[in-house]
Parts: structure tokens; sequence; C-alpha cells
């Protein structure tokens, strides 16, 4: 009760004029930026760091959060646009906001990315609030088998990702070999082919942009138009009554909410892996579970509103055990300790009033972005209905120029046009892409976190001796047997109807 009347206390702090403007320009920035291919919020909170060197700390953090907020949506424009996540954290929207687009349903699918988005945030900002403290010591416990249980849990939904469980498989053992490129935490180099540029990795801006924009910039290259029955008159009525799809699903957006806040208390786990585990868990358990893919709004919202409530989690493990839960938070722990601040238990102490007030600013920023995302998707909307002969040319340059600011390397440029033309054979032999890139993504924890657990253990079967690892371990193997079983069912009532 005390953490709320603190939170409650917080917006009196903020209810100015220049908090306000901070928000508003931090939202703008971070939504351009998310919309950017290979350009994220992330990127927005490292431009911005030094220009809050000299700043107070509550208008510090008030304005690096609006970036952090705006970014996270930001990225399921261009997803639902052009096939292309602005940010890794909007994967999953790819899989139905591109076939909504394609049906003429562009502001459907931008309004319920959108709202799902802001009510997604509003539950994380929630959730902080009255279980911080708990959740983070929940995190405690997570050691590298956790971890590696964590990223198995999200590889095992590679076989729910396209109706050919066979090629889910191979393109997602393809993924994760594609992650275990680069040097090894034992300091082994594995696959670089004698560039430094891949010591690192693959990095994972010119995989996304590579797999999944340019085979698609190929079919566009065909047609006139991105989408060519749309209407030419842009409605924001049409935006606003998609509003209507998350009122009818209340059930699913907590719950998807919920699974995207404690993916975001998990160290390093963040909100692509909130997004996708939420996805997968929202395929198996709906009736519609053939219809996903093919562009309906409850994959939208399955996405959407956990990537945007793991926000909400990642900010509470920073907060109290000074563990960054993404990229972004590792920005905001930077600009913590420019003003002079420790991240752990006694900064709720020392500076509870300026933290809660930058809580209470992070429930309004919600509301901000409901505003300024609107506009955008209006903006974004009309776009798409230009001619692809002028679309293109503008997308490529934005590729091409969000993969080299990436790491200011022209080795990444060829890496994403050399991604981009085995993204298109796979998809003309129909193989599917998701997993690929699930595989890059979650490959490298596995492979750094299985490192770890020979080191920490005589034997890989004493990992399940802890109750977390063996929770996650059941799940993930539910996760896999759960669609074999349901697709029997599924078979079974269409032979016997009555």
């Amino acid at each position: 009760m005390e953490e709320f009347q603190a939170f409650i206390n917080g917006f009196g702090m903020i209810f100015e004029l220049k908090y306000f403007l901070l928000m508003f320009g931090g939202v703008t920035f971070g939504l351009i930026l998310g919309a950017l291919p290979g350009l994220t919020g992330s990127m927005g909170i490292a431009l911005m760091l030094p220009f809050t060197y000299n700043m107070p700390a509550l208008p510090s953090l008030v304005f690096l959060l609006s970036i952090y907020s705006g970014g996270l949506f930001g990225g399921a424009i261009t997803a639902i646009l052009i096939n292309t996540p602005g940010s890794p954290a909007n994967v999953a929207t790819v899989l139905d906001g591109y076939p909504m687009n394609l049906r003429g349903q562009t502001e459907e699918a931008l309004g319920v990315a959108l709202y799902s988005s802001v009510a997604g945030g509003l539950i994380g900002c929630m959730f902080l609030v009255m279980v911080t403290e708990p959740l983070a010591n929940l995190s405690l416990q997570f050691g590298p088998s956790e971890m590696f249980m964590v990223a198995i849990f999200g590889l095992s939904v590679v076989g729910s990702l396209s109706s050919n469980i066979l090629k889910s498989v191979f393109a997602g053992l393809v993924g994760i070999l594609l992650g275990t490129i680069g040097m090894s935490p034992s300091g082994a180099t594995r696959g670089t082919l004698g560039t430094y540029y891949l010591l690192d990795g693959i990095p994972l801006i010119p995989a996304l942009i590579g797999f999944l924009a340019i085979p698609e910039l190929f079919n566009l290259s065909a047609r006139g138009f991105v989408v060519e029955t749309a209407d030419s008159r842009i409605d924001i009525k049409r935006i606003v009554r998609s509003l209507w799809m998350l009122i009818t699903r209340p059930v699913q957006v907590f719950l998807c909410s919920a699974i995207g806040v404690i993916v975001g208390v998990m160290p390093a786990a963040g909100a692509t892996i909130a997004s996708l585990l939420s996805y997968n868990q929202t395929k198996q358990l709906s009736k519609k579970y053939a219809e996903f893919g093919t562009g309906i709004p409850e994959g939208i919202i399955a996405s959407e509103t956990s990537s945007s409530a793991s926000e909400g989690g990642a900010l509470a493990t920073m907060l109290v055990l000074g563990i960054p839960g993404s990229a972004s938070t590792a920005m905001l722990l930077g600009a913590l300790m420019i003003q002079g601040w420790i991240p752990g238990p006694r900064l709720f102490i020392d500076n509870k009033e300026i933290i809660y007030a930058s809580i209470s600013s992070l429930f309004l920023q919600q509301f901000v972005m409901l505003v300024m995302g609107t506009l955008l998707c209006l903006f974004s909307a009309r776009l798409i209905r230009l001619p692809t002969k002028y679309l293109l040319p503008c997308i490529v340059l934005f590729t091409v120029l969000g993969t080299f600011s990436y790491r200011n390397a022209v080795f990444d440029v060829g890496l994403m046009l050399a991604f981009g033309i085995v993204g298109w054979f796979l998809k003309r032999n129909e193989f599917p892409i998701m997993p690929l890139v699930l595989g890059i993504i979650l490959g490298p924890i596995a492979d750094r976190e299985l490192l770890r657990i020979g080191q920490a253990y005589d034997s890989m079967l004493d990992i399940f001796h802890r109750p977390i690892t063996l929770g996650l371990f059941i799940l993930s193997v539910l996760s896999i047997l759960m669609p074999l079983a349901l697709s029997v069912l599924r078979a079974r009532k269409k032979e016997n109807p009555g």
C-alpha cells in the first residue's frame, strides 16, 4: 500500500509543462526510431544519453523512459507495413500484422498494435508498482540452468510456427547453428571465416532485415502497390474501432501482459522472448489455432501486449538489483549511474520520491503514445498507398542506412544482402523464416548458458534438482507435445464432426 501511495504522489511531481514536453518529445523520437528498420529505442537512449549529463535526475529519467516506451511500439509499424520488424521485440507481430495489411486491413492492424502496446504498458507499469520487490527477488533464483531452460522453452515453439513441422524444425536448427558463430565464452572461434566482424556472433539487425525484409522487397517489386485493393482514403475511425478488438478479449490481454512481466524480470530475456512465448501460448490455447499466421488480431495482441508489459518487469530487475533485463534497461542503468546513484535496494530508500515519480511518468507516457502513435499510424497508412516504384527505393535506402548504422560497418550491409538472398530462396521453397530467426536470437543464449552449466555442475542431470529449472523443462516438453496432441484431436473432430 505504501508503494501505491508513493506512485500516486509521483503524479503531483510530474504534472508540469516541462515534463509533458519531455514526454511528448521522447515518445515521438522513440516512435520514429523504432519505426525505422535497423534503428531501435535502445539506440535512441544511447544517442540522447550525453544530453542528460547536466540534467537533474527526474527530467533525465522521464525523457529516457519516454524514448524507451515509444521505441517498443514503433517497430510494429514497419512489421505490419513492410514485413520488417523495426526492432527484435516486434518479430512476432509480423506473423499476423503483415497478412492483415495485405488484405487491406492496414488501419485495423496498426490500431490493434497501438492499443495492445498501450494496454501492455499500463499493465506492466501497475505490476512494476505492486510487485517490484517480489519479482526482483525471484530473478535472483535464475542461474545458468534456469536461463538455459528459458532459451530451450523459447526454442520449443519452432514446431508450431508453420504448418510443416519438419521444415520448421530444420529452419530452427539452421538458426541455432548460425547463432553459434563467433567467439565462444571459452575463447574458441567458430565459423567466423577469418573476419573479426563475426567475433561477436551474427549481428541481429542485419539478420532480421536480410531474412524478413529483402525477400519481401523482391515480391513487392512485381506489384504496383503494396496493397492492390486498398482504399485510397485514410479513415481514423477504422483505427479507433480496432480498440473494440481488445475490449472483447480482456483475458488474453491480461494473461499476455503477465507473461511479458514475468519474462521481463528474467535477466537478459527481454521483450523479444516475451512476445514469442506469448504468441505461442496464445496460439496453442486458442480455438482459432489454424488461423494464426493468416492475419488475425489475436496474434498482434499476443505479441504487442507482452513486449510492452515486459518493460515493467525489466525495469523492476534493473532498479531493485541493478541487473539490466534488456539493452534499453542497460542504457537506463548508465543514466542512473551518471546521476551518482547505485541501483539496488537502497535506491528505493534514498531516492524513493524520484523513482516513483519516474514510474508515474511511465504510466502517463502510455497516453502520450496513444496520441502520437495514432498520428504516426495515419501517416504510415498514407505512405503504404504510394506506388511501389516510389516506395521501394526509399525502403531500400532506409534498410541499408539502418544496417550500416548498427555498427558503422559496410560488412553488415553485405551480410544483410546475403541473408536476403538466402531468405528469398527459403521462402520460394516454402521454408518458414521465423524459426530460423528465433534460432539466431536464442541460440547464443543456450550456447553460453550450457557452457556455464558445464563449469558449475558435475553432471547435466544435476540441474534438474533446481525447482525452477525442472518447471521450465516440463513447460518446454508440454510446449512440444501440446501442438501434436491438439492436432490429433482436431483431426479426429473433423473425421467425427458429430
